[in-house]
């Protein structure tokens, strides 16, 4: 009987009833028989997330409360006995203040070290909501914390903060200088600070790749600063082009908005820009709407392509909606930025293509920061040039008391490769110690889920050589199958495409939790300084991808997860601000980004150029 609640089970019995009895049922009376469990039961589906939801908060509030309790404890029952003239302590000096830094000192256990934090800004910012800080979604200080209440948090009295920029490091005498960078210079702007261990985390800066114009014309998103710049300019280019007696020409040229790279951070800035001019400027300026246009420029095949495919080509789609107003250039690169025209130069047909411009942002890559770059070159062991390289303990080589995190970091670790035997072991579904066609290509779709950089190389592969060119390109003897020579072959062709990790928040937080229990353990007085961490019986770091979120406008956001692989839709974007809003360093910070968003649903977003 429970199958009649089914709908088309219901429906079909309706059906053979009237058929028996003679009589005539409209289609239209089954569907609104067949409906009624349908509809009860999508309401019980509904009931069921928002309960899991309500659930989930509710445990993650307690668990925050209690942690928090305990930590505060436990720091009361250190400072009684804190004294800071203990020479027994090493000194451990942190640079930055973002995510690397701040997830180490609160992994970092109280009293353990004479904590110094040293970086030009005296906040943490979070960064994923910076792009909605470009049009007014978000306000600058709800995704800013000072850093001396997080310290406090975390180590109460017992940790130094100087709002200073590290200009050198010297690693032979374990010495850094520091240099007041702010407005405001006293008599004295400079000191040296000694460390035992010091912990690189300053990030990285954009990269221009020495296009033309690009530093004099292109604006970032890297800072606070650049978002508030970029509001301004917004809504200056619109205003000026709302002047009486404005050629069509420069008002189209006015409220023109170039984003070059289609990574998550151009992709979220044009996402925030679009829905910014149709649910706001549009109404305010219905007399220039049609005029407004946004163009992303992307070097490889579609945006987002260190994603799953499925998740590149559905944004690309909600970008090129009429609605939408966004323009994607895909394969082509801007080769020269001059005050109001770009050049673009189109891979395909090899052609060059000017376009005029009021703005223009750059989100395409990274560079290391000028004391990066200055240790690396300082450093035999240092081959890369765009970050230092470290062992499997996040050391940086050549310099074994010195730490590395986030995205000035890189390392030589191979994901898959290191896993080849397990890999090649669940792929051989019958045994035979080949892979055929088939169970190669389970694997490599599973692969896809779980190691963003397979995406990376299957996408350059395919574009180079055909769809079929992986396996093709592995079988060495042309056998039709893969031995396990042939499979670690080309796993390491793959790895070699990682030449670093995502340069995300998620990536540094993982390696700021990591390096924080590393260092709890090597903080003992008898633990010499440059020890080796494989000694003391400490793991190896692994990074595990959690998945990635990525706004894409009109509510609607992509997500992609290992195992479960792509989800995109409007629910999806009930789980990218739930997750953002809980992953916030505070509850001040949570309740300002919470009564913004709010705010702009309800009330829209300040068009005010302050």
């Amino acid at each position: 009987m429970w199958k009649l609640c089914r709908p088309r089970v219901f429906s079909g019995a309706l059906k053979k009833c009237a058929q028996e009895s003679g009589q005539k049922l409209s289609s239209q009376n089954i569907r609104l028989a067949s409906s009624k469990p349908a509809n009860g039961r999508r309401r019980g589906r509904w009931r069921v997330l928002f309960y899991s939801v309500a659930a989930a908060g509710s445990f993650a509030v307690v668990g925050s409360a209690a942690f928090r309790q305990r930590r505060i404890n436990q720091i009361k029952e250190i400072e009684k006995t804190w004294d800071e003239t203990v020479t027994t302590r090493k000194k451990l000096v942190v640079l930055g203040s973002g995510w690397g830094a701040m997830s180490l000192l609160r992994q970092l256990d109280p009293g353990m070290y004479d904590v110094h934090v040293v970086s030009p800004r005296n906040y943490f910012l979070f960064t994923p909501l910076l792009p909605s800080v470009t049009v007014g979604t978000v306000e600058p200080r709800s995704i800013a914390a000072p850093i001396r209440k997080l310290l406090s948090a975390s180590h109460g009295n017992m940790a130094h903060f100087y709002e200073a920029e590290c200009m050198s490091i010297d690693v032979k005498n374990r010495t850094i200088k520091c240099q007041d960078t702010s407005g405001v210079v006293g008599a004295v702007s400079s000191f040296e600070l000694p460390f035992d261990q010091l912990v690189i985390a300053v990030g990285a800066q954009t990269t221009t790749f020495n296009t033309p114009g690009v530093k004099e014309h292109a604006h970032f998103i890297k800072e606070i600063p650049d978002a508030q710049n970029i509001r301004t300019r917004i809504m200056d280019n619109i205003e000026t082009a709302f002047l009486p007696g404005q050629t069509d020409a420069e008002k189209r040229r006015l409220l023109t908005t170039y984003v070059v790279g289609g990574g998550p951070t151009g992709v979220e800035f044009a996402a925030e820009l679009r829905d910014f001019l149709l649910e706001d400027l549009s109404k305010l300026y219905p007399a220039i709407a049609d005029l407004l246009s946004i163009s992303v420029v992307q070097s490889r095949g579609h945006v987002l392509n260190t994603y799953d495919s499925q998740i590149g080509e559905y944004t690309q789609n909600e970008f090129e909606k009429h609605r939408s107003r966004i323009n994607v250039i895909t394969e082509a690169r801007v080769t020269e930025l001059k005050d109001t025209v770009l050049s673009v130069y189109h891979k395909a047909t090899k052609e060059k293509t000017e376009h005029p411009y009021g703005l223009c942002i750059w989100a395409a890559g990274n560079a290391p920061q000028t004391v990066v770059a200055d240790l690396a070159r300082s450093l035999p062991e240092q081959t890369n040039r765009h970050a230092l390289v470290t062992d499997d303990y996040m050391r940086v080589k050549g310099a074994r008391c010195v730490y590395a995190l986030g995205d000035c970091q890189t390392n030589d670790t191979s994901v898959l490769t290191a896993q080849a035997e397990k890999l090649f072991k669940d792929a051989d579904v019958n045994g035979d110690g080949h892979l055929s066609y088939e169970e190669f290509g389970a694997l490599m779709d599973k692969a896809q889920k779980m190691y963003p950089h397979v995406n990376v190389f299957f996408a350059t592969a395919r574009e180079a050589l055909g769809h079929d060119s992986v396996f093709e390109m592995a079988d060495k003897n042309k056998d039709q199958q893969l031995d396990f020579d042939e499979f670690k072959s080309l796993l390491k062709k793959v790895d070699s495409e990682l030449t670093s990790l995502p340069a995300t928040a998620a990536v540094a937080n993982q390696q700021g939790v990591y390096l924080g229990s590393l260092l709890n353990t090597l903080a003992g007085p008898s633990v010499a300084l440059d020890v080796n961490p494989a000694m003391t019986g400490c793991k190896r770091f692994h990074y595990r991808y959690m998945g990635s979120f990525a706004y894409v406008g009109d509510n609607k956001a992509v997500l992609q997860v290992p195992v479960f692989g792509a989800m995109k839709g409007w629910w999806t974007m009930l789980l990218w601000r739930a997750f953002y809003f809980s992953s916030l360093s505070t509850w001040r910070t949570r309740c300002l980004v919470g009564f913004d968003w709010t705010k702009a649903y309800i009330l829209g977003r300040d068009t005010s150029r302050l």
